[in-house]
């Protein structure tokens, strides 16, 4: 018998066999229940290398050139985003499981706000934490009902990468931090 009919056969066997069916899915929960949505936010959050900025002037004061939205910093900072060493943001909401940020645009420069500058700092007030995914995209639909921006991004850490012999590599892909201030 040739090794092609050998393959072959092996194949005709596997097919001929019935996989075992999966188990039943569990009533558990997937997630574990979260009390204080904030102290699980921040937990997650600063798992995933984001910084929580208590003191935003000195914060701010390592920075040469910033680039903002002009949202939440006015008069702060009026830099070309590609010669920025940091980009300020706003968010949608921020995500108590995952520790993530939800921001959203609607043009190539409010996404280069969020990736081009080594930094990125995001304004947050509390009330923007959601239990979950789901919940964060109840808030995009009731926001922005039938027009929600062409960009939805859901960002977790700052960008990583360990795709080259498996070597974890920060800013690969955007910022090599991630920071995050509440605004009182």
């Amino acid at each position: 018998m040739s090794a092609r009919d050998n393959i072959l056969n092996r194949v005709r066997d596997a097919v001929r066999t019935l996989a075992p069916r999966p188990p039943e899915p569990s009533a558990s929960p997937i997630w574990p229940p979260v009390g204080d949505l904030e102290a699980r936010f921040r937990e997650e959050f600063t798992l995933l290398r984001g910084e929580v900025v208590e003191s935003l002037p000195e914060f701010l004061a390592g920075f040469a050139k910033i680039a903002t939205d002009g949202s939440e910093l006015a008069g702060v900072g009026n830099a070309p985003v590609r010669e920025a060493d940091l980009g300020v943001t706003a968010c949608e909401c921020l995500v108590a499981q995952t520790g993530s940020v939800v921001v959203t645009c609607r043009s190539a420069a409010e996404r280069a706000l969020s990736a081009l500058p080594p930094v990125h700092l995001v304004m947050a007030r509390r009330g923007q934490i959601v239990l979950d995914l789901d919940a964060a995209i109840a808030v995009l639909r009731r926001r922005y009902d039938d027009s929600v921006p062409s960009l939805v991004s859901v960002i977790s850490g700052p960008s990583r990468t360990a795709d080259i012999e498996k070597v974890l590599v920060m800013g690969a892909h955007g910022p090599k931090r991630l920071a995050l201030y509440f605004i009182e």
